[in-house]
């Protein structure tokens, strides 16, 4: 083993607070792995909730992986290091179980990557009964599992909370079988997905034809979903310096969001929007609130009030500006937040109600003078381009929407991020064309353009090219799994690898698909009907409104 590895692993461990370190021996052993760098792990609440689920289910115990940076990477193949655990340093390939947390699509080769640094057959097909079982979960794994099919050996499908225990109950009913017998098993714990039992075939033009389905295998497998919320955690388990959010405890305050906007999957599969009850906090610890809707919160100004009179320091990522006040803005600047973030995401009110955001210019204008107000020294913005129905004239409201900010309010720092329009699985957007990068890199230049000289704006956009393969890895099925395997390789990017293999990703990216086309994820069963995402997706054409979600007072999704 590298010394040199070694000795940087136990100095970040060092500098932790709250790391669990649980006996390995006797227990169920799971590496719970994430797909990108420790900093990014250690800021993800989702990680670490589960890690914290895992060393507290009798019977199995916890270390985490992380994918090492590239300097690191380099370290271990050079000198013939296996990938180990963060906890112990004991290696990847000793445990029972490698499970992998997905929460990013660009991630994917970072499974792929970590399988090979600890020595392990990159492909499910190449492993056996010596190898560790191979399980993901987190928002990707959960809306189309099938770009991994080839990789991972069963997929955790929705919530952990109630998943974790009954799969490990499962795996330890199953010691001493074999490895089929195993996964045989595990298509019987409702939420997991096991691919092995599920062979897709195609029709003449490349689409999906439909899936063949071989028992004991469910024909679909429906979405774990929490209902006892309340009694489980909602706090990050380690504080690690080192994190992109250091020394931040998080907080998860509401899960879901009921906005439904049309582009977004976390809405669609998140549904139904749940509160949780923010309890007691550590003292002296700063917060991060948490939360796809923080300020949907019924009691969000009962809490934001509650941490300020205690003289805590915290933050939240971004506010749905239509429910920001001044009340809430100015606690939110006590709290020592120094930036606030809103998403108008299109500039022009025709376009924000395409994507059922409908948001007017004047309440855009409002949150900005609200930050303002507050003290707040800058003010974030979040656009995409790309959109449908998108015209010139709506890339150019961004850049004017922006431009009347900064002359109302000359006290704000604007940063301006724009991505670009990725089509997901389960959103009304789903049966969408993406527009081609040099569309898309023609917009971006286009609001640069317009924004160039302007002192107090900072203007950030999101590659094209990244974004195309986010779309294809998004959209994907089954025939992208050795794409991702080669992307893992050192060097080698997605694109490269599709093109190595013959892989047409404009077919995946670019093309609109029909209404009755079959689906990679149909056999994924998250409870929104797909009737529903259609007629949304019409009413979206019509710039049509759909009211939020009104949790059981209607049945029109299909959730409740």
């Amino acid at each position: 083993m590298s010394r040199k590895l070694i000795e940087k692993t136990r100095r970040l461990l060092e500098r932790e607070v709250g790391t669990t370190h649980a006996p390995l021996e006797g227990r169920l052993r799971f590496g719970l792995a994430f797909p990108g760098p420790y900093r990014l792990a250690m800021s993800s609440l989702g990680y670490q909730i589960v890690y914290g689920l895992l060393n507290s289910t009798p019977g199995a115990a916890c270390e985490r992986v992380f994918l090492p940076d590239p300097a690191d990477a380099r370290e271990f193949r050079r000198s013939r290091t296996r990938l180990f655990s963060f906890e112990s340093q004991t290696p990847v390939a000793q445990f029972d179980v490698v499970a992998f947390s997905v929460s990013y699509e660009l991630n994917y080769a970072g499974v792929a990557q970590i399988l090979e640094l600890s020595g392990l057959p990159v492909l499910a097909e190449d492993r056996d009964g010596s190898h560790p079982l191979v399980l993901a979960g987190g928002p990707c794994a959960t809306f189309n599992p099938e770009p991994l099919a080839d990789i991972v050996d069963a997929f955790a499908i929705g919530e952990a909370e109630d998943l974790v225990a009954d799969l490990v109950r499962a795996m330890e009913a199953a010691r001493g079988e074999d490895r089929e017998s195993l996964l045989a098993r595990l298509t019987q714990v409702p939420g997991v997905y096991v691919p092995r039992f599920y062979t897709p075939s195609y029709n003449a033009d490349g689409a999906l034809a439909g899936m063949t389905v071989r028992p004991p295998a469910p024909s679909r497998v429906t979405k774990r979903r929490t209902r006892t919320l309340e009694s489980c955690s909602n706090l990050s388990t380690i504080l690690a310096p080192n994190a992109e959010f250091a020394d931040m405890l998080l907080v998860e305050v509401v899960r879901g969001c009921g906005r439904q906007c049309r582009f977004c999957v976390s809405g669609y599969a998140g549904l139904p929007p749940r509160p949780r009850t923010v309890t007691d906090l550590p003292e002296g610890q700063r917060i991060g609130l948490v939360g796809s809707a923080v300020l949907d919160h019924p009691d969000a100004a009962a809490i934001f009030r509650r941490l300020t009179d205690g003289g805590k320091e915290f933050s939240v990522s971004s506010v749905r500006l239509e429910s920001l006040t001044d009340d809430l803005a100015r606690m939110m600047c006590r709290g020592g937040q120094r930036t606030l973030t809103i998403a108008p995401e299109a500039g022009t009110e025709t376009l924000r109600r395409t994507i059922n955001k409908p948001t007017t210019d004047e309440e855009v204008f409002e949150a900005a003078r609200m930050a303002a107000e507050a003290g707040f020294p800058r003010l974030k913005l979040y656009f995409m381009v790309g959109l449908p129905c998108e015209t010139d004239g709506d890339g150019a409201a961004i850049a004017g929407v922006v431009k009347e900010i900064a002359a109302q309010q000359p006290s704000l720092r604007i940063e301006v991020s724009v991505s670009c329009f990725v089509p997901k699985p389960w959103t009304a957007f789903q049966w969408c064309q993406m527009a081609p990068e040099r569309e898309l890199a023609r917009r971006l230049g286009r609001i640069r353009q317009a924004l160039a000289g302007e002192k107090r704006i900072e203007f950030a956009a999101e590659s094209p090219r990244e974004a195309h393969v986010q779309a294809w890895l998004a959209r994907g099925d089954r025939r992208l799994g050795r794409a991702v395997a080669a992307a893992a390789q050192e060097a080698v990017g997605y694109a490269h690898a599709a093109a190595e293999l013959g892989i047409d990703t404009g077919f995946y990216a670019l093309r609109e698909r029909t209404r009755d086309e079959t689906f990679p994820w149909d056999h994924i069963d998250l409870l929104v009907t797909k009737d529903y995402l259609w007629s949304e997706y019409m009413r979206a054409l019509e710039g049509r409104v759909t009211p939020g979600c009104k949790v059981g007072a209607c049945t029109r999704c299909g959730v409740c």
